[in-house]
């Protein structure tokens, strides 16, 4: 364990529409930020510094921020409750806090002259592929398609289930008479159907070439029953971190696990279900859970370095803001997230600053 400096900061981030998903409406994105500083023993001088996000967003995750302020501070100021075990934190915050570890121990690199990106003996990857994402119908739908196509994506995420089963078929078919064989499409119904619903949405887009459907029914139970009668490949989110025992899972018919490390937690997490799906044979995508760009690049950090094989990336919710939590901001190009040269950080001017103190932290190493 090391002496650590904390600081911890609250941000808001204003939406440009509002964001309705899961039963809520919200018109900004709250969190916390996570500041951490190595003192020298030398000096008072900073010797390394990381950050690392704590945004539950309500409806998707169990605590609310309160709650998680609350637990950051205790678990920073020595509650015995936690004895230092990360394990026992809320998601959202065992998330932030090893984000901030970790990125702390890149700071350790590039003080070294090391690239953040770069470990012993491997070849880093400049870039990963991103999924763009509509929620869009009618017309809008079309021009939302067209625009992603032209932006460079090569796969495009459509949310159903928020409309009747007929208008998403409908919505679905637009999207693939559009986007041609070349484009991948995903859906996601985040749990909406029950099962004669999602039987009927399944037969009626076979012909469609999705790549899958996240979580079409409210019973997962009836998942490979679902596939086993109408063929339709399916994707793993919810199911992952509301029953988290592998056990438990489905896997006939499952092709991908959907990964929100902002739910399921800290890095060891993700390759935790990472190798589970290696051994099941089955695809992983990480994905965000509509965190700023501080985060959307931690994650896409976490996929370069976890995943081999390296399929579109669910972190096209950064064109939700008006303004980004660092600067500059998170950004796709030719539907791709570009690495940076250096590693980004929060900007001081959309932070407040909320308490500070010193504490022993386990510095994390493996990035």
């Amino acid at each position: 364990m090391n002496s650590v400096h904390w600081e911890l900061f609250r941000y808001s981030l204003p939406l440009i529409e509002p964001l309705r998903m899961l039963g809520q409406v919200l018109n900004e994105r709250r969190g916390l930020i996570l500041r951490l500083s190595e003192i020298s023993h030398e000096s008072s001088a900073a010797e390394s510094f990381g950050e690392g996000e704590i945004a539950p967003l309500p409806g998707l995750h169990p605590e609310s921020l309160s709650q998680a302020e609350s637990q950051i501070r205790e678990y920073l100021s020595g509650n015995l409750k936690f004895a230092g075990r990360s394990g026992d934190l809320f998601g959202s915050v065992r998330f932030g806090l090893d984000m901030a570890q970790r990125t702390m121990a890149q700071s350790h690199q590039e003080s070294a002259g090391r690239n953040y990106m770069s470990t012993e003996n491997e070849t880093y990857k400049k870039q990963i592929p991103v999924n763009g994402l509509t929620s869009a119908s009618g017309k809008q739908l079309e021009l939302e398609c067209e625009y992603l196509q032209d932006a460079g994506f090569k796969t495009i995420k459509i949310k159903v289930g928020r409309q009747t089963v007929q208008e998403d078929i409908e919505r679905v078919r637009s999207a693939r008479k559009i986007l041609g064989d070349d484009i991948s499409v995903r859906l996601d119904s985040n749990r909406s159907w029950e099962w004669e619903e999602a039987l009927e949405f399944a037969h009626a887009i076979k012909d469609c070439r999705i790549e899958y459907c996240e979580e079409p029914l409210r019973e997962f139970q009836r998942l490979e029953e679902l596939h086993q009668q109408t063929g339709i490949p399916l994707a793993l989110d919810e199911t992952l971190w509301k029953n988290p025992d592998p056990h438990t899972l489905p896997k006939f018919g499952i092709q991908t696990l959907i990964l929100k490390p902002g739910i399921i937690g800290a890095w060891e997490s993700t390759k935790f279900w990472t190798a589970f799906a290696k051994k099941n044979e089955m695809n992983v995508v990480l994905s965000s859970s509509f965190e700023s760009g501080l985060s959307l690049h931690w994650i896409a950090f976490t996929s370069a370095k976890l995943l081999r094989k390296q399929p579109a990336a669910g972190l096209d919710t950064a064109k939700c803001f008006e303004h980004d939590l660092i600067d500059p901001p998170f950004k796709l190009t030719n539907g791709s997230y570009v690495f940076p040269a250096k590693r980004p950080i929060a900007n001081e001017k959309y932070l407040q600053k909320i308490a500070e103190g010193n504490s022993k932290i386990t510095t994390e190493t493996d990035v």
